[in-house]
Formats: structure tokens, sequence, C-alpha cells
């Protein structure tokens, strides 16, 4: 079970990782903004920097996530062949891009029976190939990435505050009904952001040489104050278009899940001590 959870995630992070990449590059290269707005492709997709795109990064995570349950009914004998990553890319380019079911953007059946111009297909397509190409190389490969455990867990915990810090702002500017956009422009905004993680940094690499319980408040004040205090000020203070009490709650959020992630991670290392010394 503890193979297949890690393998999970691997698929999760390689396929988050391998979309955000691509989208990025090939948005950018083949000018989706544009191409978005082209003949019928305005009724079909939404805008290329709407809502939805920065929504869409963290839908993949589920998606991920439920790619990797799929791929495991594979995972002991076509990932494990050599050239497998070759297999996996097949699979995906032919069965996921070229011949769906459907009539999708780059498929045969999207060129045929869709009114999508052939320039959205074409234009489309190399990130398609490209994405499910570098994810195939991740998922079949054997990569492995030392990191020091005196670092490991605060670079975790600090990645966990990120994501979170992104995706309450996000929810919060919906449900406020703020322009993502507009909301996200501010550069000194991301200051704050940054700021706010180096501060979670270090006091969870101070917070690992010291668990007592005076410590562990003092931890957790101090991480809702940067992840959730900190970005409420500055809101109020700027005028910000997400000035709202309703930020104290959203961007306080990524504080429960860290506080999750710390008891997980000490109750496991309690267990493998305990395996050891029977």
């Amino acid at each position: 079970m503890n193979d297949k959870i890690k393998f999970i995630i691997k698929v999760t992070v390689a396929h988050f990782v391998s979309y955000l990449l691509c989208g990025l590059i090939f948005s950018k290269l083949f000018n989706y903004e544009v191409l978005f707005k082209l003949d019928n492709v305005q009724y079909y997709m939404r805008d290329a920097y709407g809502n939805s795109s920065l929504i869409g990064p963290f839908v993949q995570i589920l998606r991920g996530a439920l790619i990797g349950c799929i791929l495991l009914i594979l995972k002991d004998n076509l990932l494990k062949k050599k050239n497998g990553w070759l297999y996996l890319w097949i699979i995906f380019a032919g069965l996921g891009i070229v011949c769906t079911p459907g009539a999708a953007p780059a498929s045969i059946e999207g060129i045929v029976y869709s009114q999508l111009p052939l320039e959205f297909h074409l234009k489309t397509a190399p990130e398609l190939l490209v994405q499910t190409l570098l994810f195939s190389l991740w998922v079949t490969g054997d990569f492995k990435f030392k990191i020091s455990e005196k670092i490991k867990i605060p670079i975790i915990t600090t990645a966990i505050a990120g994501i979170g810090f992104s995706v309450g702002g996000i929810i919060l500017a919906l449900v406020l009904k703020v322009d993502v956009m507009a909301s996200a422009s501010d550069p000194f905004a991301f200051i704050v952001m940054f700021v706010s993680l180096v501060i979670v940094f270090f006091i969870t690499k101070l917070y690992m040489n010291n668990r007592k319980i005076y410590m562990t408040v003092a931890y957790y004040i101090i991480c809702y104050l940067s992840l959730a205090g900190l970005p409420t000020a500055y809101n109020y203070l700027t005028n910000s278009l997400l000035r709202s009490p309703l930020s104290l709650i959203f961007s306080g959020l990524p504080v429960i899940v860290i506080g999750i992630y710390l008891f997980v991670t000490k109750k496991t290392k309690k267990t493998n001590r305990d395996n050891q010394y029977k």
C-alpha cells in the first residue's frame, strides 16, 4: 500500500509540473490568447488568461492523482520494461490525443467532426505531445533527489504554505467576485508572499529542534500571522481588491494542512523508531 501511495504521488507531481511547465511555454510560443479567440475556438475554449486558467493547474492535482490510480494497473509490468517510457507515451499520444473517442483538439475525430479550425489543432498538438512525453519519462524514470533531513521538512512545509497561499488568494478572489488576474497584478503582493514563505521556512527549521508545548504554540501563531495576518494587513494598507476579513480564514487554511503534515510525520517517525526496538 505504501508503494502504491508513493507511486500515485510521483505521478501526480509529474503531471502537475509537466502540465504547468508546458502550458507556460507553449501558451507564449503559440500566443494562446489570440489562438483561443480564433473563429469557433472562442465558443469552445474559455479565455486563455481568465479565472479558469488560474484554477486549472490546481485541478491538475486531482487529475494527476486519478491518472496515478489508473496507471497502477501498468505499474508492475509495462512501466518497468525497457523503454517503458516509450510504451506509455505511445498509449497517451495514441489513445489520449490522436484517437480519442470524442472530437477533441488535435485528434482525428476533432479534425473531421468539429468546426475548430485546422490551425487550432496544429498549434495545440505540440503542447499535448511534449507534456505527455515529459510525463512518461518522469513516471518511468528512477530519479532520486537527496535532500538533507534537516531541511526536508522545512522545504515541504514551505511548499505547502506556498500552494496554500496561492489557492487561498484565488478562492478569496472568487468569493469576492474580483477579477483574479487584476488582483494578481500587484508585484508587491508577491514580495509579501516571499517574505511569508521565508518566515515559515526558518520558523519550521527552528521548531524541528524544539517541539516543546510553548514552542508549538508559538510556531503555529507565527505561521498564521505570516500566512494570514501579513497579507490581510497588506491588503488593507494598500486598499487592495482582496481586502476582506475573509482573508484571515482562507489564507490561514495552509496552517491546518501544515499541522496535519507535521503530526503525521512525527507519528511515522515514532512508529519507525518503535519498530527498530522490537
